[in-house]
Formats: C-alpha cells, sequence, structure tokens
C-alpha cells in the first residue's frame, strides 16, 4: 500500500461549510499530525528507559484497552487513570443507554426553544453536523428513534419497521436540529440524537489527549474497537493495526475504526437487516462489506466507517479522495 501524505482539499472544504472554529473542527483540520504507513519522525532520546503498560477496563458498553510507554508502573497508572476517567465523563454525555446522560434529557426538549448543551456535547454535535454534510447526509446523529426501534426488534427477534414515510414526511433528523454556540434548538417533531456512530470514536480521542496532558505520548487507546493512535512505541515505525483480511498497518497520531453488519444485525424470515440506517431514506441496509477508515482522529475515522456503510467504500473513497485518508473493505 502506498503511503498517504494528506493535502489540504479537505481542511478548505471543511471551513467554507461551516465558517466553525470550535476545537474539534481544529483537530480534524490538524491533518499535518496525520502520519502513517512509513513516514516516520526520528525518536528523540529518552532520559529513561520506557516501558509498555497496559490497562483495560469496561467504558460506553465496550472493553476500553488502553496501551501505554512511560518510564514508571505509576506515573503510565496514574495517566490512564485520567484517560479512563475522561471516558466515563464523555459516557455521561454522549450515551443513550444511560438515562441520566445529556442526550437522553435532550429527548424532552420542546421543539423551536434553545437549550443549554454542555461543552463536550457542543463538540461533538457540531463535529457531526460537518460530517452529515459532507457526506451527503449519509452519516446523521439524529436517528436515535429509529435505532431505538432496532434495538426493539431485535430483543423481540421481529423484522425493524421502516422509516421511509416517516423521513419522507419530516426529512432526516439532522434537517431538524440546528446549534446555536452552546444551544441547540430542535425542530417539530423533536428527533431523538444517537452517538452511536461517533461516539465511541470520541470517547477515544479524548482519553488519548488525557494521556498526553499527563506527559504520555506513546499510546494506543482501544475502545471497542475505535482507535485513538498516538506517537510510536520505542523505536518503531508505528503501531501495528490489522485491517481487512489481514493486512498490517503501522500507524501512528491517527484514528481508526471499523464499521459493518457481522455483529450486528437481524436475520427474521430470511430476511437481513444490518444495524446500518440510510438516514436519507429511512431503509434498514441489507448485507453489506464491513469499511476500514483511517483518519486524522478516531471520531473522524468512526463516522465515516458508518458513512462508508451507507455510500459503499468506492463511492466514499471517491467522495474523499486526496483528503487524508484510508478507506479499507
Amino acid at each position: 500500500m502506498d503511503s498517504v501524505v494528506p493535502e489540504t482539499g479537505w481542511e478548505k472544504g471543511l471551513a467554507a461549510s461551516t465558517g466553525a472554529s470550535s476545537r474539534s473542527v481544529q483537530e480534524i483540520m490538524s491533518i499535518s499530525r496525520f502520519m502513517v504507513l512509513l513516514i516516520w519522525s526520528p525518536l528523540m532520546a529518552c532520559s529513561e528507559p520506557l516501558q509498555r503498560f497496559e490497562y483495560r477496563s469496561v467504558r460506553m458498553g465496550s472493553e476500553a484497552r488502553i496501551v501505554v510507554y512511560g518510564t514508571t508502573q505509576e506515573s503510565a497508572m496514574a495517566a490512564c487513570e485520567k484517560a479512563f476517567g475522561r471516558m466515563e465523563e464523555v459516557e455521561g454525555v454522549l450515551s443513550d443507554w444511560r438515562v441520566d446522560s445529556e442526550v437522553v434529557a435532550l429527548r424532552e426538549a420542546h421543539p423551536h426553544e434553545p437549550v443549554d448543551i454542555s461543552a463536550d456535547f457542543a463538540e461533538v454535535i457540531q463535529l457531526s453536523i460537518e460530517i452529515n454534510n459532507w457526506t451527503g447526509g449519509c452519516f446523521d446523529p439524529a436517528c436515535g428513534r429509529m435505532t431505538q426501534e432496532w434495538r426493539a426488534a431485535k430483543s423481540r427477534s421481529r423484522s425493524p419497521r421502516n422509516w421511509s414515510t416517516y423521513v419522507a414526511e419530516h426529512g432526516p433528523g439532522a434537517s431538524r436540529l440546528q446549534l446555536k454556540g452552546d444551544h441547540i434548538v430542535f425542530a417539530e417533531p423533536v428527533p431523538w440524537l444517537d452517538f452511536g456512530g461517533i461516539g465511541k470514536g470520541w470517547a477515544a480521542d479524548e482519553a488519548l489527549r488525557a494521556l498526553e496532558q499527563a506527559g504520555v505520548t506513546r499510546a494506543l487507546v482501544d475502545l471497542g474497537g475505535e482507535l485513538a493512535i498516538g506517537a510510536p512505541p520505542p523505536g518503531a515505525k508505528g503501531w501495528a493495526v490489522k485491517g481487512p483480511a489481514g493486512i498490517e498497518l503501522f500507524l501512528h497520531n491517527c484514528g481508526v475504526a471499523t464499521s459493518g453488519a457481522g455483529e450486528q444485525h437481524l436475520q427474521v424470515e430470511g430476511q437481513f437487516a444490518s444495524h446500518v440506517l440510510d438516514p436519507r431514506s429511512g431503509h434498514w441496509l441489507g448485507q453489506h462489506v464491513d469499511v476500514t477508515v483511517v483518519a486524522p482522529s478516531a471520531a473522524v475515522a468512526d463516522a465515516l466507517a458508518s458513512a462508508g456503510c451507507v455510500l459503499g467504500a468506492d463511492e466514499l473513497r471517491r467522495s474523499v479522495a486526496g483528503d487524508g485518508l484510508i478507506i479499507l473493505d
């Protein structure tokens, strides 16, 4: 596979589409941090030898694994505790499995009335809206009613409801929300938000940021398969990551995510329904291939992998060609 050197077209496109300047946008646009596959800077000398440490915990309903290189077990453990703590904070904002989360509380919002939102929520919803625009609506953070229906259908082993009539009447969920600084405003009917296609990636990014703030830069955060990758291990050109068909990638300072229907699907009376919905039409997808995306951050990779299931890997490649991404299927 050829090395990938990011270009500036994506930066210009995002800036033109939103005019926003929050940290989440800056993260996407700081493509210069994204180095992948044999693009490697000389390692700086370290006064003390670095050791490998690995810690695991459960966050956002998935196993969270953090691998770091540090000088002592005490410092590595302290940094990882901060990272796990940051994931828990994000879960309290974005998880629609928790009745006390911010995203669940927004289901009670009144149409056309501004609702205060936290800084974390504002960053994630802004990034989600930008990727919604960028993918032509193939990624939508406002499909919560539909995903709740899919979970209910799975628990009862029945086919999920088709939402095409609802979408035709009311439009996609993202078309009924508007971000205004630290407020969000919904049109009627108020959509339920669901960050299942970006939340774990964003939480992994935040955990990696917490590690960096604690002085640990050589790190990998794996949250349920969504990877936020920092500087490479000592003496290595990158972190070894298994891609599709056993392809081995050596990556650093980027994010990786895979989306597909291999484990998340329904099969009722011979009919196959993926957990992935086409937000533009309200149709659940049938069988489709997994899509893996390498991007500047895990959040961007997470969202684009979800969109790639709808668009297909080839169309996603055409849509983002030359924009510092790798799309594999």
